[in-house]
């Protein structure tokens, strides 16, 4: 994976002429006068483009060094003039010092006639944190992929078939990391068989690279004062499938993540069948009255913090897409206030900042009486205030998400899937009596432990948590400004009540909601905001139980399936499991990996991330 390093970000700065300029490596980002037309001619003209991309349905960009995004927002304005309708463009750029988004704005006032553009890229621009944070823009007709670290490192991580590289970065002899022999053999491993390459440069260093990562190099005409510039061609050309035509997909389960893989599915121009075995989508876990939405922070930056913090960034951004179709509040983005377990606990809440050097907006370090002003209510003790996080109904989610589809989601309720069967050219879904209920190319299961009811998945390794929620109504007097959790948690108050939660049983099978579990999460209640519960009797609360679905390792279950006793080299199954007590946070970035993964587009994480969500990792 990428290393656990804390970003660092750039340091902008303007020479007396206006060229932005990096005090850090002594080089000029781009000029104020003719940078869009130096994008245009050594990166655009340089790979052939827009000629190249017209036509096609996707076209794939890889840029080392993103800089101020100068480059993207030029692709992006000729995409939008010239590509085919319905194609889809993905730029993936790797910056180990990327801006701070206070100062990217800033840095692209200078351009005024990127200022649309410019806004929209500014908003979705992710917190600092490693990894790979990916953004949507027009429709999804625009993708943009960043992947913050080391050149070599980010680049080596990528799943992707490249068509064309930008290779723009400081000069070879001010940051010779980014001309690394690291980073040539990863574009030869990333380049599709027609692959072109530009840079401004004509270093020997780096015509010496570009041959041995096999690209064959030209000079061509430079831009302004810079005499030549490079243009390569990839020459080693394999025929590997790079993206396939929107056909149909069958999707098992109207939860979270079923819904989720719709959405993305059907906004690549895919028709998708829903099967839900209930009368409407969300009524197992993800009916849950309310759901938190926050990241995940470890000492050590593991795989579960990984996926959890790039989900929630992710999530943040899909969320806010979702309420705008959706014409009214989808999710509360409130922050969310974190209490320490205890003093050791939050010790290595303070340890975790320092180490990371998490900005404020994603973790804030704060004592009682900040805590208690944030909350609204006497708290338990410090922690740390989550400022990008929220909550939501989870149900309102499920339907955003299928409004998102809309006709292209066609969905088949009270229906339940009992067998899947090859039919040589596609999937079929029966039900028990043996009766096709849908037809496609493509079938993603995700219907948490239900998937184990299919005829073949019996050996899933999954299990499920009782989880039961408390709702509580709201005391008079007491306004609870934000979630606040800790082994539990308490949203504030939607249609007079709390939702207080949750109870965790690994055994328990009973779907009724106990008062032993109403005790509880007043228990719960109690620790995180002291006094707020007084009074309020465990049977006189309501409730909903929920069965959690789990792996052994808590981790999802996304990625490529198997069906016992069928063809091994048939394709087609895809299982999105096992999201546990995280569905509002996991389920949108696990549905755009099915669908990069489904439509064979670049992948929006890490290699190794995608080897610890592989539902075979246990065989």
């Amino acid at each position: 994976m990428i290393p656990a390093q804390p970003i660092v970000p750039a340091q902008p700065s303007f020479l007396p002429d206006g060229s932005l300029y990096s005090p850090q490596f002594e080089d000029i980002y781009a000029s104020k006068a003719g940078a869009l037309e130096q994008a245009a001619h050594v990166f655009l003209a340089g790979n052939g483009l827009p000629e190249r991309w017209r036509n096609r349905r996707n076209f794939v960009i890889v840029e080392t060094g993103f800089g101020a995004g100068l480059n993207f927002l030029a692709t992006w304005m000729a995409w939008r003039e010239t590509a085919a309708p319905g194609a889809r463009l993905h730029f993936i750029s790797a910056e180990k010092h990327p801006f701070r988004r206070a100062d990217l704005r800033r840095v692209l006032g200078a351009w005024p006639a990127l200022t649309p553009l410019a806004a929209s890229l500014i908003d979705a621009y992710p917190a600092l944190i490693p990894g790979f944070h990916r953004a949507h823009f027009d429709g999804g007709s625009a993708t943009l992929t960043l992947l913050f670290g080391e050149a070599a490192d980010s680049l080596r991580q990528l799943e992707a078939r490249a068509d064309a590289f930008y290779l723009d970065g400081f000069a070879p002899s001010k940051n010779p990391a980014m001309w690394s022999d690291g980073v040539w053999r990863e574009l030869g491993r990333l380049a599709g068989p027609d692959a072109t390459a530009a840079t401004y440069t004509v270093a020997g260093v780096v015509r010496e690279g570009l041959a041995t990562a096999g690209f064959s190099v030209e000079r061509h005409a430079g831009f302004g004062p810079k005499r030549e510039m490079l243009v390569a061609r990839f020459a080693r050309g394999r025929a590997e499938p790079t993206g396939s035509a929107p056909e149909n997909a069958i999707v098992i389960g109207a939860g979270l993540a079923g819904t989720a893989c719709a959405a993305r599915l059907a906004e690549r121009g895919w028709t998708v069948d829903l099967i839900e075995r209930h009368g409407a989508p969300a009524q197992e876990a993800s009916g849950n009255a309310a759901g938190v939405l926050m990241p995940a922070f470890s000492a050590d930056w593991n795989p579960p913090t990984r996926l959890t913090a790039q989900s929630c960034l992710y999530a943040l951004r899909s969320l806010d897409a979702l309420s705008r179709h959706a014409h009214g509040a989808v999710w509360e983005p409130s922050g969310v206030l974190q209490l320490a377990r205890d003093d050791a606990h939050f010790e290595r809440q303070c340890r975790i900042v320092e180490t990371f050097a998490l900005s404020d907006e994603m973790a804030q370090l704060v004592d009682p009486e900040q805590a208690a002003a944030i909350a609204g209510a006497a708290v338990a003790g410090p922690g740390w205030w989550l400022p990008m996080a929220g909550w939501a109904d989870p149900a309102s989610v499920c339907y955003a998400h299928l409004a998102v589809a809309g006709s292209a989601a066609r969905a088949s309720f009270n229906s339940q899937a009992a067998q899947l069967r090859d039919a040589g050219d596609a999937w079929e879904v029966l039900d028990d009596a043996g009766k096709t209920l849908a037809r496609g190319r493509v079938i993603i299961v995700a219907n948490a432990l239900d998937a184990r009811a299919l005829s073949g998945f019996q050996s899933l390794p999954l299990a499920s948590t009782r989880g039961q929620v408390s709702l509580m109504p709201a005391p008079s007097g007491c306004s609870l400004h934000v979630p606040v959790c800790r082994e539990g948690y308490v949203t504030p108050a939607s249609g007079g009540f709390h939702c207080i939660g949750a109870s965790y049983d690994l055994h328990n099978r009973d779907a009724r909601p106990s008062l032993a579990d109403h005790a509880g999460n007043l228990e719960r209640l109690e620790r995180l905001l002291p006094g707020f519960g007084s009074g309020v009797e465990a049977r006189t609360l309501s409730g909903r139980v929920g069965f959690r679905t789990i792996s052994p390792d808590r981790m999802p279950l996304v990625g490529p399936l198997s069906l016992s006793g069928a063809d091994e080299g048939r394709d087609g199954l895809f299982a999105c499991l096992a999201l546990a007590s995280r569905g509002l946070t996991w389920a949108p970035l696990l549905g755009e990996i099915v669908a990069c993964l489904v439509a064979r587009e670049p992948l929006p994480v890490e290699r190794d991330l995608l080897g610890w969500l592989d539902p075979r990792r246990f065989s």
